[in-house]
Protein backbone atom coordinates (compact mmCIF):
# COMPACT_ATOMS: atom_id res chain seq x y z
CA UNK A 1 0.00 0.00 0.00
CA UNK A 2 0.87 3.34 -0.93
CA UNK A 3 -0.16 6.49 1.52
CA UNK A 4 0.12 9.88 0.39
CA UNK A 5 -0.33 12.90 2.74
CA UNK A 6 -0.95 16.65 0.95
CA UNK A 7 1.08 19.24 2.73
CA UNK A 8 1.80 22.61 2.08
CA UNK A 9 -0.46 25.59 2.58
CA UNK A 10 -3.71 24.30 4.15
CA UNK A 11 -6.59 25.91 1.60
CA UNK A 12 -3.75 24.59 -1.59
CA UNK A 13 -3.22 21.35 0.05
CA UNK A 14 -7.05 20.86 0.43
CA UNK A 15 -7.30 21.72 -3.24
CA UNK A 16 -5.56 19.80 -4.23
CA UNK A 17 -7.00 16.68 -2.15
CA UNK A 18 -10.10 17.79 -3.72
CA UNK A 19 -8.97 17.36 -7.38
CA UNK A 20 -7.94 14.33 -6.51
CA UNK A 21 -10.52 12.74 -5.12
CA UNK A 22 -12.70 14.14 -7.93
CA UNK A 23 -10.48 12.04 -10.24
CA UNK A 24 -11.57 8.96 -8.28
CA UNK A 25 -14.99 9.99 -8.65
CA UNK A 26 -14.62 10.49 -12.74
CA UNK A 27 -12.53 7.34 -13.29
CA UNK A 28 -14.99 5.14 -10.83
CA UNK A 29 -17.74 5.77 -13.32
CA UNK A 30 -15.71 5.05 -16.30
CA UNK A 31 -15.13 1.36 -17.86
CA UNK A 32 -11.51 1.90 -19.30
CA UNK A 33 -10.14 0.08 -22.20
CA UNK A 34 -6.57 1.46 -22.18
CA UNK A 35 -6.64 3.71 -19.21
CA UNK A 36 -4.73 2.69 -15.97
CA UNK A 37 -4.13 4.35 -12.46
CA UNK A 38 -3.39 2.80 -8.92
CA UNK A 39 -6.60 1.92 -7.24
CA UNK A 40 -7.81 3.93 -4.40
CA UNK A 41 -8.02 1.96 -1.32
CA UNK A 42 -9.19 4.46 0.74
CA UNK A 43 -9.04 8.15 2.28
CA UNK A 44 -8.71 10.58 5.37
CA UNK A 45 -10.84 13.89 3.96
CA UNK A 46 -9.82 16.00 7.45
CA UNK A 47 -6.06 14.23 7.23
CA UNK A 48 -5.47 14.79 3.50
CA UNK A 49 -4.56 10.98 3.25
CA UNK A 50 -5.08 9.14 0.05
CA UNK A 51 -3.98 5.43 -0.24
CA UNK A 52 -3.57 3.40 -3.18
CA UNK A 53 -2.37 -0.35 -4.19
CA UNK A 54 0.90 -0.70 -4.64
CA UNK A 55 2.52 -1.41 -8.18
CA UNK A 56 5.76 -3.02 -7.15
CA UNK A 57 8.89 -2.47 -9.51
CA UNK A 58 7.51 0.46 -11.22
CA UNK A 59 9.69 2.25 -13.44
CA UNK A 60 8.61 6.32 -14.21
CA UNK A 61 8.70 7.40 -17.59
CA UNK A 62 11.43 10.08 -17.03
CA UNK A 63 13.40 6.51 -15.88
CA UNK A 64 12.57 4.57 -18.95
CA UNK A 65 13.72 7.85 -21.00
CA UNK A 66 16.73 7.87 -18.88
CA UNK A 67 17.57 4.30 -19.86
CA UNK A 68 16.64 4.44 -23.60
CA UNK A 69 13.62 2.87 -22.88
CA UNK A 70 11.08 5.01 -23.74
CA UNK A 71 10.12 3.45 -27.67
CA UNK A 72 7.68 4.41 -29.77
CA UNK A 73 5.25 1.39 -28.94
CA UNK A 74 4.97 3.22 -25.08
CA UNK A 75 4.06 6.38 -26.47
CA UNK A 76 1.18 5.04 -28.39
CA UNK A 77 0.12 3.47 -25.92
CA UNK A 78 0.28 6.89 -23.73
CA UNK A 79 -1.66 8.59 -26.47
CA UNK A 80 -4.78 6.05 -26.44
CA UNK A 81 -4.75 6.40 -22.40
CA UNK A 82 -4.73 10.13 -22.85
CA UNK A 83 -7.35 10.00 -25.34
CA UNK A 84 -9.46 7.67 -23.01
CA UNK A 85 -9.46 9.81 -20.30
CA UNK A 86 -10.39 13.22 -22.61
CA UNK A 87 -13.37 10.98 -23.38
CA UNK A 88 -14.44 9.93 -20.14
CA UNK A 89 -17.40 11.22 -18.84
CA UNK A 90 -17.79 14.47 -16.78
CA UNK A 91 -20.75 14.77 -14.80
CA UNK A 92 -20.78 14.89 -11.33
CA UNK A 93 -23.05 11.76 -10.55
CA UNK A 94 -23.31 10.18 -7.28
CA UNK A 95 -19.72 9.72 -5.29
CA UNK A 96 -18.12 6.43 -4.56
CA UNK A 97 -18.53 4.55 -1.20
CA UNK A 98 -16.04 4.52 1.69
CA UNK A 99 -14.22 1.57 1.73
CA UNK A 100 -15.27 0.55 5.09
CA UNK A 101 -16.56 -2.68 6.15
CA UNK A 102 -20.18 0.10 5.91
CA UNK A 103 -20.31 1.34 2.67
CA UNK A 104 -21.47 4.70 3.75
CA UNK A 105 -21.96 7.38 0.41
CA UNK A 106 -19.43 9.92 0.69
CA UNK A 107 -19.33 13.26 -1.02
CA UNK A 108 -17.13 13.45 -3.55
CA UNK A 109 -15.97 17.12 -5.36
CA UNK A 110 -17.02 17.22 -8.38
CA UNK A 111 -13.96 18.18 -11.22
CA UNK A 112 -12.60 21.30 -10.42
CA UNK A 113 -13.23 24.17 -13.40
CA UNK A 114 -10.98 26.36 -12.54
CA UNK A 115 -8.35 27.46 -15.48
CA UNK A 116 -5.02 26.16 -14.15
CA UNK A 117 -2.32 28.90 -12.87
CA UNK A 118 -0.17 28.94 -15.59
CA UNK A 119 0.35 30.38 -18.31
CA UNK A 120 -1.06 33.34 -16.64
CA UNK A 121 -2.19 36.46 -18.35
CA UNK A 122 -1.98 38.52 -15.04
CA UNK A 123 1.46 37.64 -14.26
CA UNK A 124 2.46 38.87 -18.08
CA UNK A 125 1.07 42.73 -16.34
CA UNK A 126 3.12 42.22 -13.25
CA UNK A 127 3.74 39.45 -10.63
CA UNK A 128 1.91 39.64 -7.30
CA UNK A 129 3.56 40.31 -4.39
CA UNK A 130 3.22 36.42 -3.05
CA UNK A 131 4.55 35.47 -6.43
CA UNK A 132 7.69 38.16 -6.23
CA UNK A 133 8.96 37.44 -2.74
CA UNK A 134 9.27 33.44 -3.82
CA UNK A 135 10.72 34.22 -6.95
CA UNK A 136 14.56 33.12 -7.42
CA UNK A 137 16.92 35.75 -9.37
CA UNK A 138 16.65 33.25 -12.02
CA UNK A 139 12.77 33.13 -12.16
CA UNK A 140 12.23 37.13 -12.36
CA UNK A 141 14.84 36.96 -14.70
CA UNK A 142 12.49 34.88 -16.73
CA UNK A 143 9.05 36.54 -16.17
CA UNK A 144 11.16 39.74 -17.04
CA UNK A 145 11.70 38.75 -20.69
CA UNK A 146 8.24 37.69 -21.09
CA UNK A 147 6.72 40.82 -20.06
CA UNK A 148 8.91 42.53 -22.03
CA UNK A 149 8.15 41.07 -24.98
CA UNK A 150 4.81 42.46 -26.52
CA UNK A 151 4.17 39.57 -29.54
CA UNK A 152 5.04 36.61 -26.80
CA UNK A 153 2.75 37.96 -24.66
CA UNK A 154 -0.17 38.91 -27.31
CA UNK A 155 0.37 35.08 -28.42
CA UNK A 156 -0.10 33.62 -24.69
CA UNK A 157 -3.12 35.85 -23.98
CA UNK A 158 -4.70 34.55 -27.71
CA UNK A 159 -4.13 30.91 -26.81
CA UNK A 160 -5.81 31.68 -23.41
CA UNK A 161 -8.82 32.93 -25.14
CA UNK A 162 -8.78 30.13 -27.81
CA UNK A 163 -8.63 27.49 -24.58
CA UNK A 164 -11.75 29.59 -22.74
CA UNK A 165 -13.81 28.79 -26.20
CA UNK A 166 -12.61 24.84 -26.10
CA UNK A 167 -14.56 22.29 -24.95
CA UNK A 168 -13.83 21.15 -22.06
CA UNK A 169 -13.00 17.57 -20.77
CA UNK A 170 -11.35 15.34 -18.00
CA UNK A 171 -7.95 16.62 -17.75
CA UNK A 172 -4.58 15.69 -16.29
CA UNK A 173 -3.18 19.15 -16.38
CA UNK A 174 0.06 18.25 -15.37
CA UNK A 175 1.25 15.76 -17.96
CA UNK A 176 4.87 15.21 -17.26
CA UNK A 177 7.03 11.81 -18.05
CA UNK A 178 7.36 11.74 -13.92
CA UNK A 179 3.56 11.19 -13.80
CA UNK A 180 3.60 7.94 -15.93
CA UNK A 181 4.70 4.82 -14.59
CA UNK A 182 4.84 0.94 -16.08
CA UNK A 183 4.70 -1.64 -14.13
CA UNK A 184 3.03 -5.15 -13.96
CA UNK A 185 3.35 -4.95 -17.98
CA UNK A 186 0.91 -1.57 -18.05
CA UNK A 187 0.95 1.76 -18.12
CA UNK A 188 -0.14 3.85 -14.81
CA UNK A 189 -1.02 7.30 -14.68
CA UNK A 190 -0.32 9.31 -11.13
CA UNK A 191 -0.70 11.94 -9.80
CA UNK A 192 -3.74 13.99 -10.16
CA UNK A 193 -3.55 16.97 -8.04
CA UNK A 194 -4.51 18.88 -10.59
CA UNK A 195 -7.47 17.21 -11.71
CA UNK A 196 -9.96 19.24 -13.57
CA UNK A 197 -12.38 19.87 -16.37
CA UNK A 198 -10.02 21.88 -18.71
CA UNK A 199 -9.16 21.90 -22.46
CA UNK A 200 -7.38 18.74 -23.63
CA UNK A 201 -5.11 20.55 -25.49
CA UNK A 202 -3.20 21.02 -22.20
CA UNK A 203 -2.29 17.41 -21.73
CA UNK A 204 -1.67 16.87 -25.46
CA UNK A 205 0.64 19.66 -26.00
CA UNK A 206 2.35 18.79 -22.40
CA UNK A 207 3.28 15.89 -23.71
CA UNK A 208 4.71 16.90 -26.47
CA UNK A 209 6.82 19.89 -24.81
CA UNK A 210 8.27 17.61 -23.03
CA UNK A 211 10.04 15.61 -25.53
CA UNK A 212 11.02 19.13 -26.29
CA UNK A 213 12.35 19.55 -23.27
CA UNK A 214 14.27 16.28 -23.61
CA UNK A 215 15.97 17.39 -27.14
CA UNK A 216 17.25 20.50 -25.13
CA UNK A 217 18.31 18.21 -21.85
CA UNK A 218 20.29 16.32 -24.42
CA UNK A 219 21.80 18.59 -25.80
CA UNK A 220 23.26 20.04 -22.64
CA UNK A 221 24.16 16.77 -21.04
CA UNK A 222 25.96 15.62 -24.06
CA UNK A 223 28.60 18.41 -23.75
CA UNK A 224 29.78 20.15 -20.46
CA UNK A 225 30.29 23.66 -22.53
CA UNK A 226 26.73 23.62 -23.61
CA UNK A 227 26.63 26.81 -21.94
CA UNK A 228 29.40 28.66 -23.84
CA UNK A 229 27.59 27.34 -27.18
CA UNK A 230 26.59 30.51 -29.40
CA UNK A 231 22.82 30.75 -29.91
CA UNK A 232 22.99 30.07 -34.14
CA UNK A 233 24.81 26.49 -32.43
CA UNK A 234 22.34 25.79 -29.79
CA UNK A 235 19.74 26.63 -31.65
CA UNK A 236 20.98 23.73 -34.27
CA UNK A 237 21.44 21.52 -31.76
CA UNK A 238 18.08 21.75 -30.42
CA UNK A 239 16.53 21.16 -33.91
CA UNK A 240 18.45 18.05 -34.60
CA UNK A 241 17.34 16.60 -30.93
CA UNK A 242 13.90 17.76 -31.84
CA UNK A 243 13.90 15.54 -34.93
CA UNK A 244 15.05 12.64 -32.74
CA UNK A 245 12.14 12.99 -30.70
CA UNK A 246 9.90 13.59 -32.96
CA UNK A 247 8.49 10.12 -33.67
CA UNK A 248 7.72 9.60 -30.01
CA UNK A 249 4.86 12.61 -30.43
CA UNK A 250 3.99 11.22 -33.68
CA UNK A 251 3.00 7.69 -32.22
CA UNK A 252 1.49 9.33 -28.85
CA UNK A 253 -0.81 11.72 -31.76
CA UNK A 254 -1.91 7.93 -33.73
CA UNK A 255 -2.45 6.88 -30.24
CA UNK A 256 -4.60 9.59 -29.20
CA UNK A 257 -6.09 9.68 -32.38
CA UNK A 258 -7.77 6.26 -32.28
CA UNK A 259 -8.94 6.39 -28.90
CA UNK A 260 -10.65 9.84 -28.79
CA UNK A 261 -11.20 10.22 -32.93
CA UNK A 262 -13.58 13.09 -32.54
CA UNK A 263 -12.14 15.70 -31.26
CA UNK A 264 -12.27 19.68 -32.60
CA UNK A 265 -9.91 20.35 -35.47
CA UNK A 266 -7.91 22.95 -33.56
CA UNK A 267 -7.15 20.74 -30.68
CA UNK A 268 -3.91 20.00 -32.68
CA UNK A 269 -2.88 23.62 -33.22
CA UNK A 270 -3.74 24.64 -29.15
CA UNK A 271 -1.83 21.73 -28.59
CA UNK A 272 0.97 22.96 -30.33
CA UNK A 273 0.52 26.21 -29.01
CA UNK A 274 0.97 25.08 -25.35
CA UNK A 275 3.78 22.76 -26.00
CA UNK A 276 5.58 25.82 -26.80
CA UNK A 277 4.81 27.11 -23.26
CA UNK A 278 5.74 23.88 -21.72
CA UNK A 279 9.33 24.96 -22.64
CA UNK A 280 8.83 28.46 -20.41
CA UNK A 281 7.35 26.17 -17.66
CA UNK A 282 10.35 24.22 -17.29
CA UNK A 283 12.29 27.35 -17.83
CA UNK A 284 10.27 28.74 -14.54
CA UNK A 285 10.88 24.97 -13.03
CA UNK A 286 14.68 24.86 -13.75
CA UNK A 287 15.41 28.74 -12.42
CA UNK A 288 14.01 28.10 -8.93
CA UNK A 289 16.90 26.38 -8.51
CA UNK A 290 19.46 29.10 -9.96
CA UNK A 291 20.52 32.87 -9.85
CA UNK A 292 20.70 33.54 -13.24
CA UNK A 293 19.30 32.05 -16.68
CA UNK A 294 21.48 29.17 -18.11
CA UNK A 295 21.68 30.13 -22.02
CA UNK A 296 20.22 26.52 -23.11
CA UNK A 297 17.19 27.35 -21.48
CA UNK A 298 17.20 30.68 -22.90
CA UNK A 299 17.22 29.58 -26.32
CA UNK A 300 14.73 26.62 -25.20
CA UNK A 301 12.74 29.34 -24.58
CA UNK A 302 13.19 31.14 -27.71
CA UNK A 303 12.31 28.01 -29.64
CA UNK A 304 8.73 28.30 -27.39
CA UNK A 305 8.46 31.70 -28.62
CA UNK A 306 8.57 30.41 -32.24
CA UNK A 307 6.07 27.96 -31.80
CA UNK A 308 3.75 30.00 -29.68
CA UNK A 309 3.62 32.81 -32.13
CA UNK A 310 2.61 30.73 -35.08
CA UNK A 311 1.60 27.30 -33.70
CA UNK A 312 -0.72 26.00 -37.16
CA UNK A 313 2.45 26.51 -38.98
CA UNK A 314 4.62 24.31 -36.57
CA UNK A 315 2.35 21.32 -35.63
CA UNK A 316 2.98 19.10 -38.71
CA UNK A 317 6.90 19.69 -37.93
CA UNK A 318 6.13 18.51 -33.88
CA UNK A 319 3.86 15.65 -34.63
CA UNK A 320 0.81 16.96 -34.23
CA UNK A 321 -0.96 16.59 -37.95
CA UNK A 322 -3.79 18.44 -38.10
Amino acid sequence: MLVKQFRGEPADASRRFARSLAFEQTVGRATPRWFATPRCLGWDEPARLLAFEYVAAAKSGADLLLNAEFEDDLAYEVGLAVGELHSMPADAGPGRSSPSPEPVPVPVPVPDRATPRLPSAEFLDGLPRWVYAACSAAELQAWSLMQHDGPLAEAIRLLLALQDQAAVTPAHCDMRLEQLFLGAGRLYLCDWEEFRLADPARDVGSFAGEWLHQAITSMAAADENADAFSHADIVQRITAGIERQRPRIVAFWAGYRRARPVADLDLAIRATAFAGWHMFDRMLAVARRFARLRAIDRAAAGIGRTILLSPAAHAATLGLEV
